[in-house]
């Protein structure tokens, strides 16, 4: 959701179109009534005159969404900070909410410190283990050669006879 000054931008470009718009008709669909009760009524065969009663009830709608757009911009202002407060008031407003977001930031850095340590011992655990499981092969290894061996001396083997070829 934007700000309140952005919505508050946006709603007077908003009422500037609409007073355009609403000039824009009424310059291009107005009959051309005198002035003067002496002066003759003029024409204009290229303008595209409305009748009296669509002409009023247009007129009537485009002023009743203007006074509508002006209330929406009036409760925007008044909505504003700062409005039926004083400085003083304000600048210790500014200065709590700076405050609160310097402790913020000291907590986010201790969240962060926190989160590293985890990740440390964590690391270290999984280290430990994958050493402990790599520890656990290698025992059983040379467990299992242990074993290899002792059956070969057992079998009374002393001299084993490898054929060669000859070439």
């Amino acid at each position: 959701m934007t700000d309140r000054l952005t919505q508050l931008q946006i709603c007077l470009d908003q009422m500037m179109e609409q007073f355009c718009a609403t000039l824009n008709y009424i310059d291009k669909n107005h009959d051309f009534e005198p002035s003067h009760p002496l002066e003759a009524k003029m024409s204009d065969k290229h303008a595209t005159v409305s009748n009296p009663e669509e002409f009023s009830n247009t007129i009537d709608e485009l002023s009743t969404d203007i006074i509508l757009k002006t209330r929406q911009v009036i409760k925007l202002i008044d909505s504003l900070p700062g409005v039926d407060v004083s400085t003083e008031e304000q600048m210790h407003r500014i200065d709590a909410l700076q405050k609160s977001l310097v402790d913020t930031e000291n907590k986010k850095i201790e969240a962060i410190k926190e989160k590293e340590k985890l990740l440390k011992n964590v690391d270290d655990l999984i280290t430990l283990f994958v050493s402990g499981i790599a520890d656990s092969r290698r025992n059983l290894n040379s467990t299992n050669d242990n074993v290899m061996s002792d059956n070969f001396k057992e079998s009374n083997v002393t001299n084993i006879d490898i054929p060669s070829k000859d070439l």
